[in-house]
């Protein structure tokens, strides 16, 4: 929500801004390459500003996505005024709080560890802190460039853009940035902006991996330079990658501020959900996080009687730096529709689909025996082997629940 990141982002996410009377509207393109739109910001009829999104993503063509919504917005679409939405919210996309107190003092044993980081960095070096200005900008592009090494990161990876950009528009953002300097060589930089009033984030900070404990000793430099003017540092996400929620774990958020996406679903759309939710019993939470996350109307399959939604499968594509497989997923039948050959006109139909398309081949994992007889009609094989999701970046349970049972089944393209 802040301008540093709607701008510093923009090579990635394409950012659009448009004024709504007295609202403020983002409309962006998100990770899977789609329209989606930010929560709206500002005083604004909540039923009249998402009339006036449904409205632009009818012109686009697109349904309508929203990201970053807070509880207020999510309770307020769930109400179902203005539509049915589904809804998703993903422990990798929660901001990190903390009290900047707490960063500053690193009070009590548990932050032991942090103060034997800081301890040993300032005895081992001579250090200078610094605000970033026009001077030493120049050592910040160095730190990025030796982290970057460090990493084995492509200057043209996403983050790395933004950091460019964010270089490039310093004097111009309203940003705030410190440089720290140990033994007069530039080793760690922070630059965050002010989200409102008590709140302060943190958008990007390298350390030299080589300089022990710079990480820990910007962080408490930093957190000193901001605890008498926000009550609250925000170091936003994690991403799901490890070692940085190990990270951020470790200075004991005070909150998890969860972020809430939505989609508007269509007639059709609600029928997928009420009907897989009869044949699989699953609760609302995973059906709504597929269909918000993962759910594409183009590879999803349907069978209709009666105008009502009678049997379904979805195609989610997986691809990796090596492959790119067609993963067939939550095929599934009303109870008084079986035996019809329903779902074996739709699995031929989303095969020829698949063919047509630059996949290598397809898989799915059968839930028993039975259905696993049922999938070799189609030329699946069984491969003896447990398929890993975590290949393909997914951290969506697509498999049967276990991951010591997930025996993938595999059609080699025709």
């Amino acid at each position: 929500m802040s301008l540093a990141n709607i701008y510093c982002w923009q090579d990635t996410y394409h950012s659009a801004i448009a004024k709504w009377g007295e609202s403020l509207l983002v409309r962006f393109i998100d990770d899977r390459g789609e329209v989606a739109y930010m929560q709206p910001i500002g005083e604004c009829s909540k039923r009249d500003v998402i009339a006036a999104l449904i409205a632009d993503a009818r012109a686009l063509g697109v349904p309508l996505r929203l990201f970053g919504l807070n509880q207020e917005w999510r309770e307020y679409l769930a109400g179902g005024s203005v539509g049915q939405f589904a809804f998703s919210q993903s422990e990798n996309n929660s901001d990190y709080i903390y009290l900047s107190s707490d960063l500053a003092l690193l009070p009590g044993r548990k932050y032991q560890p942090k103060r034997n980081f800081i301890n040993r960095f300032t005895g081992r070096y001579n250090y200078r802190f610094e605000q970033i200005n026009s001077q030493n900008i120049a050592d910040c592009k160095a730190v990025n460039s030796e982290w970057r090494e460090q990493k084995h990161i492509s200057p043209l990876e996403a983050e790395q853009l933004a950091v460019g950009r964010l270089f490039d528009a310093f004097e111009t953002l309203p940003v705030e940035g410190w440089i720290l300097y140990a033994d007069g060589k530039a080793c760690a930089f922070s630059v965050g902006s002010q989200v409102n009033h008590d709140t302060f984030a943190i958008h990007v900070e390298k350390t030299n991996s080589e300089v022990e404990g710079a990480g820990a000793m910007i962080n408490y430099l930093v957190a000193n330079s901001l605890q008498h003017r926000y009550k609250y540092i925000n170091r936003e996400d994690d991403l799901g990658i490890e070692g940085l929620r190990k990270a951020k774990q470790s200075y004991y958020p005070v909150e998890l501020l969860a972020k809430h996406s939505a989609l508007l679903l269509t007639d059709t759309e609600c029928e997928i959900r009420d009907l897989w939710h009869r044949v699989f019993g699953d609760d609302r939470v995973l059906i709504d996080d597929f269909l918000v996350r993962l759910y594409d109307a183009t590879l999803c399959f349907t069978s209709k009687r009666d105008t009502k939604v009678v049997s379904m499968l979805h195609v989610v594509p997986l691809q990796s730096e090596e492959r790119k497989i067609a993963y067939i997923y939550a095929v599934a039948t009303d109870e008084e529709w079986r035996e019809k050959g329903i779902a074996s006109q739709l699995i031929n139909r989303a095969l020829k689909s698949i063919d047509e398309d630059e996949y290598q081949y397809t898989v799915l994992i059968p839930s028993d025996s039975k259905t696993a007889r049922f999938y070799t009609k189609f030329g699946f094989e069984h491969s003896g082997k447990l398929f890993d999701f975590s290949e393909f970046g997914i951290d969506y349970d697509l498999g049967t629940g276990d991951s010591n049972q997930n025996f993938a089944m595999i059609r080699r393209k025709c």
